[in-house]
């Protein structure tokens, strides 16, 4: 007998069966209004061609259907007594489509938007956001798709109409952008019709608009505001926790964004990224390793280029099928137009699916950034001409997106108890002529295009009995599957076929005149099924007879022989490199020997004559006259040759995919490093000019900028590996009339500071609130960083960089113009005791010169700009010369993407308005701007133990008419002017090549045109 219940429990009991409805409920339930609604909700799709999944197929089968859900599928699967039959024969099922990437029901996307944001958006409703919100408004995790969600019957019927049952709809403002919901594409409101809210916290590299203003306005501002919000999430749930435990300490902010973060950034929630090229592809990905997020990017049509990193990062794709449009090469002049890069593209990108998945890379496709959905069946076949696997094709629908959405227990595939979305197709599925006939979603059907006529011809057994008497023939329909005619088989008797009608599986047959024995009309009139005719008629005689037919063999019609399927297309190593790319480093040889050349060594040696230099593993081992040839060296002859050190610019913007971040005054959270474009073809240009180190840095809009990046000039590397890794930090600061914003033309300006004034103040302002956080950080690391009762505080990404300068470890290079400007810097400096690295440009330099050199800064400077805008009216060719005399570490830059491929020419200028020696003047563009990057250890002169960075001229470096013939970089060959002259060649060939292939699609998309056609019948 079992134990009677302690009070206690049997009153919690009761009050659970009170308060706990029994699962499953059904909420917001509608009044009824009328009679209920009765309508069969038991289907059975019978006799199909079934696919249930990819690679699997049912060639005779059943699926039944009970309340929206598959409860059996296969070929014994037999209809239930209560199941309405839908007879499918001929036809083929597969599983519903789902969409992993829609705008559908959102609020439309600002439209001054300049990044990244989902394209095709369109205006539904106003937006009602409530509640408090973020400092920024590009910041929106908050936001729930789920919310906003408004039903689109007509962008649902377009998708429905495409095969979709279902639709992940993605939010589409912001940089983060907040959580998307699935959703169906059947009929239903917007409480029925939401499958699962909160699938996926959204992110792209959106930019708020210049016009307005705001932050962040640039690439790398995003992703600066991107890497603080993640960190501000773990800092929030932290804080929060802490203060749960201690509440008598202040209590963090209320953050609704942040907190909707959480779920991401501890990687229980997926996060997709919406990128607009390969290369954000990348930076998506390194913020992703950084965080551990759970990723999935919406990417761009570009993967083939980064398929390698795609592979080694498993991280899947929802991928757009807007191949580009074919470019415009008709003329000499447009094509003239199109870049090698344009053409590389629009030849490969069609293939960008195959390729992927010969790579073993996980994709879904999507309908988005399709100028029309109805586009999408024909950008699915061209990704399958060009290599990609029907079965492929059919899980980046169906089963991968699934499970993208976490869904693949209720969608994807044709099983019992997952949701009855299924597609039925007349013919198979990506077929150019196939149509789909039926969607069903959660049980509905939804009927898209009425099944062609059945297709009577062939040869077909009549029989048929009348008054006892039966008779037999052979028949053979002919003609059209709408107007059939008719003969005897191996009979002489013409069978008279009049008509022969056919409404979805009833046929009208009519024979006239003396046929098949019998004078007059023979009515018959019947059904078709699964290869039979049967029914009633009547003869010529008014006799009733009761017929049948079976196919006896099939018509064939007589095509011409079907070209072969198309092939994959060539992959190659595809960079947008102007064709002068590579796809791997250049060899680095053991041992190299330049042999009898004139070498600058801008080191004690100073040039030597009739020198060689030998290099060991990409370093320089030895320099001398007459060095023994070790054995396997490789050699070259530069007997009248000159050699000097890699050329060095001090101050370059090149290769940025941005370089100001002007949405603040102060922006040293955002770094030029993580904007770098290795494709860049001023990298190659500038190697072609001897330039192998330049030191890209922020613009000049902020007083306090962004965090610049030393490079190595490694054309062909990742941005990663163009990084000169052993150079110390430096950043950006600013001065005059950019940072007060004097000079930014007619834009109303109202970003602190307007004054000059005001810029020491702000510089001064951020400096103390940098040691203040030095001081919150100690203060609490002394307390017991690990005490989880203690609000930590907040990291703060530009006041750790100010940090660093505090303590010596990053330098500044500041642009400056005016003397008045260059000596506050320095005080402010010495009051806050570190150093200024370099004053860049530095025109009044020569005005202030001890005070520099005293102060131990250095200057990069122009050789001869002068008066090109009010505040460097002063400025004069010899301000380098004279600072240099001063002591002064002086450099010429070029801030100027042309001349840095001849800063040889700019080092001759300080011969001319300096009277320096020509050796000395070399340095101003190698071991000087080193000393400035504080890598004159590792470059900068040709000196033993140093990495053999260095040129091969075909006459004086300084001279204007020599030129550079080869570049090396530790010991490997960027650069050869001969290899230059092939690659030349080649490219042109290439480019005549894709130009031709461009030409062919448009001549024979010309002659399929309506105005060829009709030219052609005139």
């Amino acid at each position: 007998m079992p134990r009677p219940l302690p009070k206690c429990q049997a009153l919690l009991g009761l009050l659970v069966l009170i308060w706990c409805p029994a699962a499953p409920v059904t909420a917001q339930i509608a009044p009824v209004d009328g009679l209920r609604d009765n309508t069969p909700k038991v289907h059975a799709l019978i006799n199909a061609r079934l696919v249930p999944a990819p690679g699997q197929v049912i060639e005779k089968g059943n699926v039944l259907v009970r309340d929206g859900v598959i409860v059996a599928v296969g070929a014994q699967a037999a209809p239930p007594a209560d199941a309405r039959i839908w007879d499918y024969t001929g036809k083929t099922i597969y599983a519903g489509f789902i969409e992993p990437y829609s705008s559908l029901g959102m609020p439309a996307a600002p439209g001054r938007n300049q990044g990244q944001t989902a394209s095709g958006r369109s205006e539904t409703r106003a937006e009602e956001r409530r509640g408090p919100r973020h400092w920024n408004p590009l910041m929106r995790a908050e936001d729930e798709a789920a919310e906003l969600f408004q039903p689109d019957p007509n962008k649902a019927k377009a998708l429905r109409e495409l095969g979709f049952g279902a639709a992940l709809v993605a939010p589409g403002k912001g940089i983060f952008r907040g959580t998307s919901v699935l959703v169906s594409l059947g009929e239903a409101g917007a409480s029925r019709g939401v499958i699962k809210p909160r699938v996926a916290q959204h992110l792209a590299f959106e930019t708020a608009g210049e016009q307005e203003g705001g932050y962040p306005n640039s690439l790398m501002g995003s992703i600066a505001f991107i890497r603080q919000s993640f960190l501000d999430a773990q800092w929030y749930t932290a804080a929060v926790s802490a203060y749960r435990r201690n509440p008598a300490q202040p209590r963090p902010e209320e953050s609704p964004a942040l907190a909707a973060l959480s779920a991401a950034v501890a990687a229980r929630q997926p996060v997709i990224f919406e990128v607009s090229n390969d290369l954000n592809l990348v930076r998506a990905l390194n913020i992703a390793r950084e965080f551990n997020l759970a990723l999935i990017v919406r990417g761009s049509g570009h993967e083939y280029r980064q398929r390698d990193r795609l592979t080694a990062a498993g991280v899947p794709l929802i991928l757009p099928l807007d191949f580009p449009e074919k470019p415009k090469v008709e003329t000499p002049e447009e094509a003239l137009d199109v870049s090698l890069e344009t053409l590389q593209h629009w030849d490969m990108a069609p293939a960008n699916a195959y390729w992927l998945q010969q790579a073993d890379v996980t994709f879904a496709f999507t309908t988005d950034k399709l100028k029309k959905e109805s586009d999408f069946p024909a950008a699915v076949r061209k990704a399958m001409a060009a290599g990609l696997p029907a079965s492929a094709a059919l899980a980046a629908l169906t089963t991968i997106p699934a499970k993208l959405v976490g869904e693949e227990n209720r969608l994807g595939s044709i099983s019992a108890g997952k949701l009855a979305n299924l597609v039925v197709t007349e013919g198979e599925l990506f077929a150019e002529k196939s149509a789909i006939l039926d969607v069903w979603i959660e049980g509905k059907r939804y009927e898209i295009k009425k099944p062609a006529a059945v297709d009577l011809r062939g040869k077909w057994e009549f029989t048929w009995t009348s008054n006892g008497r039966s008779e037999s023939f052979q028949l053979e329909l002919k003609g059209t599957p709408e107007k059939l005619s008719g003969d005897l088989v191996k009979d002489k008797r013409k069978t008279g076929l009049s008509r022969a009608q056919l409404e979805e599986k009833k046929i009208s047959l009519v024979f006239k005149g003396d046929s098949l024995g019998h004078s007059g009309v023979i009515r018959l009139s019947g059904y078709a099924e699964a290869g039979v005719l049967h029914g009633q008629g009547e003869l010529a005689d008014g006799s009733a007879v009761a017929w049948q037919a079976k196919l006896l063999e099939p018509f064939q019609e007589k095509v011409a022989e079907k070209p072969k399927a198309a092939a994959a297309a060539v992959w190659r190593k595809v960079h947008p490199y102007g064709g002068f790319g590579r796809s791997a480093p250049p060899e680095q040889p053991q041992t190299l020997l330049v042999r009898g050349a004139t070498i600058w060594t801008c080191g004690p040696a100073g040039k030597l004559e009739n020198a060689d230099l030998l290099i060991r593993a990409g370093k320089i081992a030895q320099i001398g006259r007459d060095l023994a040839v070790p054995a396997g060296a490789m050699t070259i002859d530069a007997k009248g040759k000159h050699v000097t050190p890699g050329l060095i610019d001090a101050h370059s913007h090149a290769a940025a995919s941005s370089i100001n971040e002007a949405g603040q005054a102060v922006t040293a959270e955002v770094s030029i490093g993580e904007v770098i474009d290795p494709t860049d073809i001023n990298i190659y240009q500038q190697l072609a000019g001897g330039l192998t180190t330049s030191h890209v840095m922020h613009g000049s809009a902020n007083p306090i900028g962004g965090r610049n990046q030393v490079m190595k000039w490694r054309w062909g590397a990742e941005a990663e590996g163009l990084k000169f890794a052993e150079a110390p930090p430096t950043i950006k600061f600013a001065l005059g009339e950019n940072v007060k914003q004097s000079n930014w033309g007619d834009r109303h300006t109202t970003r602190y500071p307007q004054t000059r004034m005001g810029v020491e103040q702000i510089i001064r302002d951020r400096f103390k609130a940098a040691r203040e956080y030095e001081q919150a950080w100690s203060d609490f690391t002394a307390a017991g960083k690990k005490n989880a009762a203690t609000l930590p505080p907040r990291r703060d990404l530009e006041l750790e960089t100010l940090v660093e300068v505090l303590r010596g470890q990053r330098f500044i290079h500041c642009h400056s113009y005016r003397q008045d400007e260059i000596l506050m810097l320095v005080r402010l400096a010495e009051e806050f005791g570190f150093k200024v690295g370099t004053f860049q440009h530095v025109l009044e330099g020569y005005k202030v010169a001890e005070a520099i050199s005293t102060h131990g800064a250095a200057a990069s400077c122009f050789s001869d700009w002068w008066a090109y805008k009010f505040e460097v009216y002063d400025a004069i060719p010899h301000n380098g010369a004279l600072m240099h005399e001063q002591g002064i570490v002086v450099s010429f830059n070029s801030d100027s993407g042309e001349l840095a491929r001849r800063m040889n020419y700019e080092a001759a200028k300080a011969v001319k308005y300096g009277n320096l020696s020509e050796a000395e003047a070399l340095k101003f563009v190698t071991l000087n701007p080193a000393r400035q990057l504080k890598v004159d250890h590792l470059i900068g002169s040709l000196e033993t133990g140093k990495q053999a960075d260095f040129v091969i001229w075909n006459g004086p470096p300084l001279s204007a008419y020599s030129i550079c013939e080869q570049t090396w970089i530790e010991g490997r060959k960027y650069f050869d002017r001969a290899e230059d002259l092939e690659l030349r060649a080649a490219i042109e060939k290439e480019r005549a090549a894709l130009i031709q292939k461009v030409l062919a699609v448009k001549e024979e998309s010309a002659k399929d045109s309506p105005a060829e056609a009709k030219k052609a019948t005139d």
